[in-house]
């Protein structure tokens, strides 16, 4: 980074004027005074490739130009933000870090590592004493044993932090350092820093003294190294700060930027925040809740994506990634909830959400659905579960979430478009809660009549297990979960019920590669030709599809029938497997196709009536174009042409109905369903490519804005 000089200057965020300092690091931990971390801000998160190597590499650049007598500039480090802090008269003064605590933590890390080598080296003490000054206060008239830590951090970090600056990891130099998995990430900082000034000092032995050494690096730390500390004043908003600062270093999540807005407004109230922080908010500060998990194409931090899902269901409206902050913020506000009753409510909920999207899932109806949810990866149905299971007991809720299995697999299974599943959500929600009935949730899915919402009926299933090609359009893991749960359907009491904990394997009963074991009947050029097509198309339906506890060898797999249903028989028990007819062709198949047609609706079953019948066999399939059945009973596909849809319209159509002046992002934008695009459906890209060419009647890109975001200007 450029240099930066010293001196006050004016700084300005948000349209709030405050005053910014540039200090050295003995201007900012020589006096005596302490940097408290607010017990509401995240941990300690910086990692060595990011943060620890990159100051480290600083700090030996300028002492390689100080040792060989060049002139060593002021490198910058960035800016810290400071609060005012009551205290006593008397006592030591302290300022609250509204924003550069990791900056903060990690420098004084780095002089307690650089202080216990400079002990361990046995060089000159005035060295140890200058870095000491720098990481303890002295002042014997304090009752407070925490007043000695020139930065006081978040109560998670709090016992590896006085460990670091007590020395109490301090080994010989010629000890290497313990193993750090599982480590806190102060002590892996430690323990870099630790043995890179170890290395450090090794190869300078060779070119000067180690006093020399530990001379240039002990001036250049504490001299050469320079942050703006921005001071705010009483008026000043800190948590306006906070947020126009929370793009540097390692990015801020919403969940941070959440977490603090919700404790600044307790110290606001005067509630006890160390208090609320160990009781309650605690528990959302484990590392499940850190783990990023993925969210269709992106990875979130879970605690994100539940505070997502948390205002979707507490609000019935759609909540884009962007804009988690601001609609905390606004429900936040509009709340009737006291603080510390809402903070509660949050985890409460949080602790639904997390037996919700469990991997391991009981296995009750309702558990083996909610497998089911993270299969299909159907996360827009969340806010509705959390809903149900927060209101209902489970019994009442049965008829519910028995309703939205079906409604979901069937869908899943006759390959029917998820794009309206956002918006068809929302609506059920709203319902839901107007009527707190969970009967709403069957009588709702009964009544969508577009094909982008229908239910399908029993007739559809027979359609598609006949005519589609499941193998190519599921997935293997929803392949396996539908196939798995035939099996339990067909299960008789009257056979023993096999639990197979390994992965099953799906088997073509009629082999892919059929063509040498398994001819054609021979009725003529033409016959064999449509034979030919038709058997391609059913070899990969379900009613040829079955699960294995093991992997058939590929010559048994591939060769005469006879043989390899005495190997399935001989191997497997499933229930899938014991009605196998002792001929396989075609219509052996398509029988066996009714057969698991038959099982599948008494697993997933569909009430009588709703909306005015839809056939899937009417439908276009999704990206493949219209279907049409032939003579031979196979399906011909048949390209739909589909008219330019226009860009610049859509973009228009999602303004419809606001106000001159209002603006929307790229993403709520690409949201917006319009007669051009259903929701989702065009790119984030096209939208943008759009607005940046400027050339939308009435609507213009907003200039700087980060998300992209347009406004309409007539």
């Amino acid at each position: 980074m450029n240099p930066v000089g010293g001196g006050r200057r004016g700084h300005e965020r948000r349209g709030a004027a405050v005053e910014a300092t540039s200090m050295k690091l003995r201007g900012l931990f020589g006096p005596d005074q302490r940097l408290v971390v607010p017990v509401f801000q995240r941990p300690y998160v910086w990692t060595e490739d990011r943060n620890w190597r990159p100051l480290w590499e600083d700090v030996t650049a300028l002492v390689r130009r100080r040792l060989a007598g060049d002139e060593v500039h002021t490198h910058f480090l960035g800016a810290v933000v400071l609060d005012q802090m009551p205290t006593p008269t008397g006592s030591m003064p302290a300022r609250q870090v509204i924003d550069g605590q990791q900056r903060l933590t990690t420098l004084q890390v780095l002089l307690a590592a650089v202080r216990d080598v400079a002990r361990e080296l046995d060089v000159q003490d005035r060295y140890v004493r200058a870095l000491s000054k720098l990481t303890a206060n002295d002042d014997d008239m304090t009752d407070d044993p925490h007043a000695v830590y020139k930065v006081w951090p978040t109560n998670i970090d709090r016992v590896p932090f006085c460990a670091v600056v007590d020395g109490r990891l301090r080994r010989a130099v010629d000890v290497a350092a313990p193993g750090a998995a599982g480590a806190s990430a102060i002590v892996q900082a430690y323990w870099f820093f630790r043995d890179r000034t170890v290395e450090w000092a090794r190869e300078l032995m060779y070119e000067s003294t180690v006093d020399e050494s530990f001379d240039a690096l002990v001036r250049v730390v504490r001299d050469k190294f320079e942050l703006v500390v921005i001071d705010l004043k009483p008026e000043d908003n800190a948590q306006v700060i906070f947020e126009a600062l929370n793009d540097r270093g390692t990015p801020l999540q919403a969940s941070d930027l959440v977490k603090n807005l919700v404790f600044q407004k307790a110290e606001e109230q005067g509630l006890p925040v160390e208090e609320l922080y160990q009781d309650v908010w605690a528990q959302l500060e484990t590392p499940d809740w850190r783990k990023e998990i993925r969210q269709g194409r992106l990875k979130r931090p879970r605690l994100d994506v539940f505070l997502t899902q948390y205002l979707t269901c507490e609000l019935a409206e759609e909540v884009l990634a962007p804009e988690l902050f601001l609609t905390f913020r606004r429900y936040i506000a509009d709340s009737e909830m006291a603080l510390v009753d809402l903070m509660q409510h949050m985890v409460d909920r949080a602790g639904a959400y997390r037996q919700l999207t469990a991997e391991e899932q009981p296995a009750t109806l309702e558990g083996r659905f909610l497998r089911t949810v993270g299969i299909l990866d159907a996360n827009t149905v969340l806010p509705v579960l959390l809903w149900l299971v927060t209101r209902f007991d489970e019994g009442d809720r049965a008829g519910a979430v028995t309703a939205l299995d079906s409604y979901l697999v069937r869908r899943t299974v006759c390959r029917l478009t998820t794009k309206n599943y956002n918006r068809l959500f929302l609506e059920l929600l709203k319902e839901l809660k107007a009527k707190d009935d969970p009967a709403v949730v069957a009588d709702f899915l009964l009544r969508q009549d577009a094909d982008s919402g229908f239910w399908p009926r029993d007739h559809d299933i027979r359609y598609v297990f006949r005519s589609h090609p499941l193998y190519k359009h599921l997935t293997r893991a929803r392949l396996r979960l539908l196939l798995a749960e035939l099996e339990a359907t067909l299960y008789s009491g009257k056979t023993e019920r096999i639990v197979h904990d390994g992965e099953l394997t799906i088997e073509h009963l009629l082999p892919q590669s059929w063509e040498e074991h398994w001819p054609l009947p021979d009725s003529g050029d033409r016959g064999s030709v449509e034979a030919h097509q038709r058997r391609q198309v059913l070899v990969h339906t379900l009613g040829n599809l079955t699960l294995l506890t093991h992997k058939l060898n590929p010559a048994v797999s591939n060769g005469p029938w006879e043989r390899k249903r005495s190997e399935i028989l001989l191997h497997s028990a499933l229930s899938l497997n014991r009605s196998l007819s002792t001929q396989w062709d075609e219509e052996a198949i398509l029988a066996r196709a009714d057969h698991l047609a038959e099982a599948f609706c008494r697993r997933w079953q569909r009430p009588e009536g709703g909306a005015p019948a839809l056939s899937v066999a009417d439908l276009p399939a999704p990206g493949l174009g219209a279907q049409k059945i032939t003579p031979a009973g196979r399906p011909a596909m048949v390209k739909v042409p589909r008219a330019r849809r226009d860009v610049a319209r859509h973009i228009r159509e999602a303004f419809a109905g606001l106000s001159v002046g209002s603006v929307l992002t790229v993403a709520q934008i690409v949201a917006a369903r319009t007669n051009q695009y259903e929701a989702g459906e065009i790119s984030a890209g096209a939208v943008a490519a759009r607005l940046r060419t400027d050339n939308v009647p009435g609507i213009r890109a907003v200039p700087g804005s980060s998300p992209l975001s347009a406004r309409k200007i007539t």
